[in-house]
């Protein structure tokens, strides 16, 4: 991947980028699954239809997330925006299990009353190129989502995975219904219902402990240790506090210094501190550095 320099204005530029390509991918899948699937007679191509229908509504939702966490710190939200990034990771799951339950309804419907149709070989073409589409979509999101550590992003990439789930079972209903086991398509939209409800629940769970300012792993703390020990004047580090807020880190520090310095000396420590840890890592938006006396 190319390499650039990474920035808040970086960052922010990219996500735009990788969620208009999603967004625009979508719009066209749309278009070709609903002309196909209903010149072609497929049921199932048409659901995939609406599939990738409420994806773009999601993209949208992600992108305009994305712009409200981008804005500064103002006097209402002294701690910027950024949770505006779980609350669309939050409804992207919401969406899933809406669909999920489209899926469901639709099946049984087509199964209690054996509503069936030959499809066009047309509709399985469109079916399998959505798979290929999707798969690289995944991947290309997947990378740029860890990269610039976007909850919204990432979720959105496992939307993009949840439909090569859902093409594959459309392309299985297809291949059988034109061999003539017409009842295997509703049988494939049941079986992929339960594993979006699994992939929405993992972002719910996700978009909740974020949302709950959990603490990130220790090895994440623990890097932000070493930064602020080896700053010099700081003797012990007394207690230390991190959360998340979308992509950026909060952190708020009890550190120990010589107890004889004076206020001065200890203010350009703290200042030190603060500066060392953001100059270390992009995504630390904030820190408060609180200030002990060291006894040895």
């Amino acid at each position: 991947m190319k390499q650039f320099t990474i920035s808040r204005e970086n960052i922010f530029n990219k996500l735009k980028f990788v969620s208009y390509v999603g967004i625009f991918a979508n719009i066209i899948l749309t278009l070709a699954k609903f002309y196909v699937g209903i010149t072609g007679h497929s049921e199932a191509l048409v659901a995939d239809g609406f599939n990738s229908l409420s994806d773009i509504f999601a993209g949208m939702v992600v992108y305009v997330s994305f712009k409200i966490s981008n804005k500064p710190q103002d006097k209402e939200h002294p701690y910027g925006h950024a949770k505006a990034e779980m609350i669309a990771t939050f409804l992207v799951a919401l969406i899933l299990i809406i669909f999920g339950l489209s899926i469901i309804a639709m099946s049984v419907f087509k199964l209690y009353f054996r509503y069936y149709e030959r499809p066009a070989l047309d509709t399985l073409i469109v079916a399998s190129a959505t798979i290929i589409i999707k798969e690289i979509l995944y991947r290309w999101t997947l990378r740029w989502g860890r990269l610039l550590k976007s909850t919204g992003l990432i979720a959105t990439a496992y939307d993009h995975r949840s439909d090569v789930v859902v093409s594959i079972a459309v392309v299985i209903g297809i291949i059988f219904a034109i061999k003539g086991y017409y009842y295997m398509d509703p049988i494939a939209g049941i079986v992929v219902s339960f594993f979006i409800f699994r992939l929405a629940v993992k972002l719910i769970k996700e978009s909740i402990s974020n949302l709950m300012d959990e603490s990130p792993p220790a090895s994440v703390i623990d890097k932000i240790k070493k930064v602020i020990i080896s700053v010099k004047g700081v003797e012990r580090i007394t207690n230390i506090k991190v959360r998340k807020s979308g992509p950026y880190f909060y952190i708020d520090v009890e550190i120990e210094i010589n107890q004889n310095m004076t206020v001065k000396m200890s203010h350009d420590i703290a200042e030190n501190v603060k500066s060392s840890l953001m100059s270390s890592n992009i995504y630390i938006n904030d820190v408060m550095v609180h200030i002990n006396p060291f006894e040895s």
